[in-house]
């Protein structure tokens, strides 16, 4: 028994919870009798309970059964969810592989919680990964009013920010009374952000700059400490789990992680290899990277964020730290069958002896863009809100070979390079920027993080940015365990802004020992600047043998508007802003102007002067295999790209993977779009429309033509010399390779 300030409030036989903080020694007991304030229980009590140990009635008790490797599960509060969401009434229940005991990585001893945790394990954790591993829960998550940041550009008109802000103060949205103006000012339209971060912490790029306003230095420990989200350390080779899950609560998101790879599917080893996914409202994924330090074990600082512009900046990001030295505070794991109980050596470098060298000189520039040049530089749209069609501030990377052409006024196109599984890619860069320090950032490549990753992270020493006037060389691997992969390039030496800007590009990965081919003239591109390519696979190389020649184009989405499809009042239905794919766009109401009707927007204007948009032109013979690399440039929203009467697999190295003919991408992702078939299943000869299906950005200018030939036109060259009708893409199984099933 034991005594109460008021027991008139409960009956016998009701079940109390006696401790309900001791997570430990709280238990369950029914009342058996009430005497004035003391209450005898049914049963006595198991544990020892302290005088003010909480007793209520107000408790739920859910008894579940783990019957399978699930990963991450996700609980919240669904009585006053807008309320409490915000404030953390929700959490995350991870069920781990069979007989595992979960310890802190600084001690070892045992623990029942937390973000951060060693699982020991001599279990699967995910295809051809088994033993003990490192694991991060990153909870992603928006509508957190804490980190909101004031937005001054594209806001409807009629009242002062100071006055929109204290009106979208509300009970569930309580924002702070000191708000920080967002460091990236082209966002557009709503006032301020929604607010994010990871696992409830987060890192302001605001209050980072405000220290010290060296936009290079943004994510150095050096300058600033460690972030306060939280952080996974590891040995190198260690397993690293990360258990990604969207929270909250009304924003469709994603994640990156620099120099490693997860398979998209955990347990399946045909599942794509990819190093950024989107994720929506509840969704979760578990992401197992192999190895710490990726492929090719090196040793450092690594960045993780969310590709989202605004829930970037304001402080969705955090590191994993990869240390090649035993420490103290960090616990080896243990071996189990894996044989892993030494720290693996560091490769001496990022490259093989033998592996191809491939070096491109490369600039960073100011070029003024010009997305339309038929089109005027603003158009108006809703509430005094305009598209942009010109950016005076902008940045471009572009070969040395081709920056003197740029720069007499040529619309040029994102930096896009052809490289080969297997190749030492080299970039040699010069800044040739007035004010701006640059570097070249290659997220999905394998690179040693304190020379190459391309951007001040954490504690990795040195300056891996450049000013103007100044050169530096970039080292990248693209190793065969990631395969063809594509990765994003950006500027950080103001990734705040370049990106924007157009300081963007790509580096593809095509097949093994591949040339690479000018579609219209046959010009060997392999070292070239080109965002469309035919590639020619060598058979003679062992897994290419039943390798067909493709079509590949690469299309850049940027877009920054800030309120279109939020809570935001008033509601908007048109996207403003800058909005473009490869620096290209054409807007609806422009086309309008031209002749064109909304009944007809996708035809030629004028029937007797018919002109193409001056979006990228895909073009492709029927039957022609092609792929489609969708980038998220720089975006604030995510975004979804189809191509029309088109469709290709989920998972394009999975064998019997389900047919889509959309597919969601975000900010600093990437997907590749593998068609089997130009024209469709029955390689139909027309003009198809590609684009973005949500309808605002389709009407802000993103959209193009992917124009189907007939079979041995002559306007683009043929894919190989035999070619005299419609190709079939057969589908022929190469024991022991894993390659692309539209493209068998």
């Amino acid at each position: 028994s034991f005594t109460v300030k008021n027991a008139a409030q409960y009956h016998v036989g009701t079940e109390l919870l006696i401790g309900a903080d001791n997570v430990k020694g709280n238990e369950i007991q029914r009342i058996a009798s009430i005497s004035g304030t003391t209450i005898t229980l049914q049963r006595p009590l198991k544990n020892d309970h302290p005088k003010g140990d909480i007793v209520t009635v107000e408790f739920t008790r859910s008894r579940l059964w783990v019957d399978a490797d699930v990963g991450t599960v996700f609980w919240h509060d669904h009585a006053f969810g807008a309320t409490t969401w915000p404030h953390g009434g929700f959490g995350t229940l991870i069920v781990e592989p069979v007989g595992s005991t979960y310890h802190d990585p600084k001690t070892g001893k045992p623990i029942r919680s937390g973000p951060v945790a060693d699982i020991h394990t001599v279990e699967p954790v995910g295809y051809g990964v088994n033993g003990s591993f490192r694991e991060l829960t990153v909870q992603v998550h928006d509508t957190v009013p804490h980190t909101v940041n004031v937005v001054t550009e594209g806001n409807p008109p009629g009242q002062p920010i100071e006055v929109a802000l204290e009106g979208g103060k509300t009970v569930s949205f309580m924002m702070p009374e000191r708000i920080a103006m967002t460091p990236m000012p082209f966002l557009n339209g709503g006032t301020h952000t929604t607010g994010s971060g990871l696992n409830f912490r987060a890192e302001p790029v605001a209050k980072r700059l405000a220290n010290n306003p060296d936009a290079s230095k943004i994510f150095s420990s050096l300058i600033h400490g460690d972030p306060s989200t939280p952080m996974v350390r590891a040995y190198l080779g260690d397993t690293v789990v990360f258990r990604l899950l969207h929270t909250l609560m009304n924003e469709s998101m994603d994640w990156v992680i620099s120099g490693h790879t997860f398979l998209s599917e955990r347990y399946a080893g045909d599942a794509n290899r990819k190093n950024s996914i989107h994720i929506g409202i509840a969704e979760r994924y578990d992401l197992v990277v192999p190895q710490a330090g990726g492929p090719q074990l090196m040793a450092g600082d690594y960045l993780h964020f969310t590709g989202r512009s605004s829930h970037f900046s304001e402080g969705g990001w955090g590191i994993l730290r990869v240390l090649d030295k035993e420490t103290p505070d960090l616990q080896k794991l243990p071996a189990g069958y894996s044989g892993r109980n030494e720290i693996p050596t560091q490769a001496k470098s990022v490259c093989p002896d033998d592996a191809p060298l491939k070096s491109f000189n490369v600039v960073a520039m100011d070029h003024e863009l010009k997305f339309n040049p038929k089109a005027p530089d603003l158009i108006e749209v809703d509430f005094e809100r305009k598209i942009m069609l010109k950016n005076p501030q902008g940045k471009i990377y572009a070969l040395d070979e081709e920056a003197a052409t740029v720069a007499t006024g040529l619309t040029p196109s994102p930096l896009t390079l052809h490289v080969n599984v297997g190749d030492c890619v080299k970039i040699n860069l010069k800044n040739k920027m007035a004010n701006s320090r640059a570097s070249f950032t290659a997220f999905s490549l394998s690179f040693d993080p304190k020379d190459s990753l391309g951007a001040n992270v954490g504690n990795n020493p040195g300056d891996q940015t450049i000013g103007p006037g100044e050169s530096r060389t970039y080292t990248y691997y693209a190793h065969p365990f990631n395969g063809e992969i594509t990765s994003l390039v950006w500027d950080f030496g103001n990734v705040m802004l370049n990106p924007r800007n157009g300081l963007f590009g790509a580096v593809v990965v095509g097949p093994k020992g591949s040339k690479y081919r000018d579609p219209k003239t046959g010009q060997d591109i392999s070292s070239k600047n080109s965002w469309i390519a035919d590639v020619i696979v060598d058979r003679t190389i062992q897994g290419n043998e039943n390798r067909v020649n493709y079509r590949d184009a690469a299309l850049f989405f940027q877009d920054e508007d800030n309120i279109i499809g939020t809570s935001f009042m008033p509601y908007v239905q048109n996207v403003a802003g800058l909005t473009g794919v490869n620096y290209r766009s054409e807007p609806y109401k422009n086309r309008e102007e031209q002749g064109c009707n909304l009944g007809a927007m996708f035809q030629p204007c004028k029937v007797d002067k018919p002109e193409d948009p001056v979006t990228p032109l895909i073009q492709a013979h029927a039957g022609d295999p092609v792929r489609i690399h969708v980038l998220g440039a720089s975006n604030e929203q995510n975004q979804i790209f189809g191509v029309e009467k088109h469709e290709w697999p989920i998972e394009p190295f999975m064998g019997g993977a389900d047919d889509i003919s959309v597919v969601q991408f975000s900010g600093a992702e990437v997907i590749d779009v593998f068609i089997p078939s130009a024209g469709g299943r029955y390689k139909l000869p027309a003009d198809y429309t590609w684009g973005n299906q949500r309808l605002p950005y389709s009407q802000s200018g993103q959209w193009g033509y992917f124009r189907v030939l007939p079979a041995g036109d002559s306007r683009i060259m043929p894919l190989s010399k035999s070619e005299t009708g419609g190709q079939q893409a057969e589908e022929q199984h190469v024991p022991g390779q894993a390659m692309p099933t539209a493209l068998k």
